[in-house]
């Protein structure tokens, strides 16, 4: 009998928990992972799939079909480390449905450690599904090979963002109406502070929301160009020039 080939890690499919991952803990697998392992990519007993939860790094596991109803991954070896992500927030005006989801997994590809919803005076969108855009940015960390998921935080009112966030945090304000010189030595100076990105909505700020974050010295305004960006392409531009001036690029 011939020894059953085991795939490279980075052509196994990749799967997100929510447990601790320990070598030999049996993991049982949720209603939507049962579905996903059996009914969508029909693995059997003993197929091997990678797995990470944020905090423990990579892993192989292998399945165990203890019943028919009931599944588990068993860690077998872990292959990755859990690396050290840069803090990197992400604020936004939620937009309608199909781009929100495109904004959601494009921040999370380009490393958001945190997603916070803020509601501004020309916001779109008010009925937030927080699960839906936790789900997203699962997804988008399973494909990409990511062994992160940001949070999804819970909406606040621009007010209220503004309050909380500016005694933490350096605040990039992507400003349709400022200078059009490269942000990239404004960015550069910000090296080693907090950062939270905030994008606004399609029509951008209100004046008073805008004269209300232009008065903050924790507020640092760049420019995306001289072109009017949406703003999911907005969210993109910023967040890649904060990871490749001062994040882990």
């Amino acid at each position: 009998m011939t020894a059953k080939k085991t795939k490279q890690n980075h052509k196994l499919p990749r799967l997100y928990v929510s447990q601790a991952i320990e070598a030999e803990l049996l993991l049982p697998l949720d209603q939507d992972q049962w579905h996903y392992v059996r009914n969508v990519m029909r693995l059997v007993d003993g197929d091997e799939m990678m797995i990470f939860n944020g905090q423990h790094g990579e892993w192989r596991a292998s399945l165990v079909y203890e019943t028919k109803k009931r599944i588990c991954l068993k860690p077998l070896l872990q292959t990755k480390p859990q690396p050290n992500q840069p803090e990197l927030l992400y604020a936004f005006a939620p937009l309608k449905k199909g781009r929100l989801d495109y904004m959601i997994q494009k921040a999370t590809e380009l490393g958001a450690s945190l997603l916070q919803p803020v509601l501004t005076d020309y916001t779109d969108n008010h009925k937030i599904n927080l699960q839906k855009l936790a789900a997203n940015a699962v997804e988008a960390a399973e494909q990409c090979t990511m062994l992160s998921v940001p949070q999804v935080a819970e909406p606040l009112k621009f007010d209220q963002f503004i309050a909380q966030f500016s005694k933490t945090h350096q605040i990039i304000f992507c400003d349709e109406a400022a200078d059009s010189a490269s942000p990239i030595n404004v960015i550069a100076a910000l090296k080693g502070q907090k950062i939270c990105v905030l994008v606004g909505p399609e029509g951008g700020f209100s004046e008073a929301e805008r004269q209300a974050l232009l008065t903050l010295e924790q507020v640092t305004t760049i420019s995306l160009g001289p072109r009017i960006m949406r703003a999911d392409t907005a969210a993109i531009a910023a967040l890649t020039l904060v990871q490749a001036t001062i994040g882990d690029w």
